[in-house]
């Protein structure tokens, strides 16, 4: 997960094995980040970013929708549904997992398909939510070998 939506990303290499990330929003606000290890700068830039994103964000709950879609684009998506009219709720369903926002109580879930409906795997409360928390329910919800 390295996207942020309508972040740009700019990576430039300053000197032998030192980045220097930059993203950037429509607005010209940036989150900026020079470190020596590549992955770990550009995830530490995009927490900056995500910060940021959730402190000015005008619809956070369209962002998260948005932020979890883009990084799972390369599955198999079977329904993806957002609803400005339920305080912003949305869900994005894969096989046999989905995530599932719910806007009025402001919970991230993780739910996994069973015989009776969907169980519960990770609730994320608004104000325990991070991106590393976000990376890693994407990165569960896209997982092949769990089921």
């Amino acid at each position: 997960m390295n996207s942020l939506p309508g972040w740009s990303t700019k990576i430039d290499e300053i000197s032998n094995g030192v980045f220097n990330v930059v993203l950037t929003d429509q607005f010209g606000r940036k989150a900026e980040v020079t470190d020596n290890a590549t992955n770990e700068t550009i995830k530490k830039a995009i927490n900056d970013a995500f910060e940021i994103e959730r402190q000015i964000s005008k619809n956070w709950n369209k962002f998260l929708y948005d932020l979890c879609l883009l990084n799972i684009s390369h599955e198999q998506v079977i329904l993806a549904e957002y609803d400005d009219q339920s305080f912003g709720s949305w869900v994005l369903e894969l096989a046999n997992k989905r995530i599932v926002l719910d806007g009025k109580d402001f919970e991230l879930i993780l739910q996994t398909k069973a015989d009776q409906g969907w169980n519960d795997i990770i609730k994320i409360e608004k104000f325990n939510l991070t991106y590393l928390k976000i990376s890693e329910l994407i990165e569960a919800v896209t997982k092949k070998h769990n089921k």
